[in-house]
């Protein structure tokens, strides 16, 4: 009888405090996410609307989401996850997840409702500093200001009306499909109306 209590004692009930214990800290993270989400969504969307409204200032940062099919390039590398017009047909601003040098890249691509780049605003991207993140320099993203076509697809095309950055070539590319894409979601949509 002893040998049964010893070995419940040595090995079972171990067992049965480790799984209250996984069973207590799963319930407490749940609750903590429970009470956490909403916080969380509501900066994310305070955030997202304030960099729409530096791409389509004219939309007084009401934006309404595209319902619509998203544009995706290549599957699983470069596509738009979000598309949104100004409430006022001012524009359209799309986010484009594309693949840089350091893994995924998402942008937001600004379009004003005659179809001409308003603004590029990289969003996250893990590329070298001081590398590959010239690319994302403002005075880089400034050459898209303007077009409704970027030539090619290709940044080192003699077509393409956007210059690369030498050391950057992937980052570049990888920003110019970014746009490439958010122009094609913003003709899939029918423009800004």
């Amino acid at each position: 009888m002893k040998k049964n209590n010893s070995a419940f004692s040595n090995f079972v009930s171990p067992i049965l405090v480790l799984v209250l214990i996984c069973f207590v800290v799963t319930f407490a993270l749940a609750m903590a996410y429970g009470v956490t989400k909403p916080i969380i969504d509501k900066n994310n969307l305070k955030e997202s609307n304030k960099a729409k409204s530096e791409l389509i200032p004219e939309a007084h940062g009401e934006f309404e989401n595209y319902g619509g099919k998203l544009v995706v390039v290549q599957k699983n590398k470069i596509y738009a996850t979000e598309a949104s017009k100004a409430v006022n047909g001012s524009g359209v601003v799309v986010t484009v997840s594309s693949n840089s040098y350091g893994g995924a890249l998402t942008a937001m691509v600004g379009i004003d409702n005659k179809g001409k780049i308003t603004k590029v605003l990289v969003m996250s991207a893990q590329d070298t500093p001081g590398i590959g993140t010239k690319a994302q320099d403002p005075k880089h993203l400034e050459q898209y200001k303007g077009l409704n076509d970027l030539g090619s697809e290709t940044i080192k095309d003699a077509k393409s009306k956007v210059k690369h950055i030498t050391g950057a070539s992937i980052s570049s590319q990888a920003i110019h499909e970014a746009v490439f894409c958010g122009l094609k979601q913003y003709k899939a949509m029918g423009g800004a109306k």
